[in-house]
């Protein structure tokens, strides 16, 4: 197990149950958005799709860069 994943299962374990939720979702959207979708009407391409998002905050690079070092 990464230790990403452990530290939210930890976290999820010391949350109460409304919180916990909210978490969860956050990583299911997060999961989401990396995950490739077929797009409609496609043949034999796949493409990434981002959901729009109500009230998020624009990416930046200084996002990415922080995110790949992550990886």
């Amino acid at each position: 197990m990464s230790a990403l994943a452990l530290e939210i299962d930890q976290t999820m374990q010391q949350l109460d149950a409304a919180t916990a939720s909210r978490l969860e979702r956050l990583v299911r959207d997060a999961l989401a958005l990396v995950k490739p979708v077929a797009a409609a009407g496609s043949v034999g391409r796949q493409g990434i799709r981002f959901p729009l998002v109500q009230g998020a905050k624009p990416i930046t690079s200084e996002d990415v860069a922080r995110l790949q070092d992550e990886v």
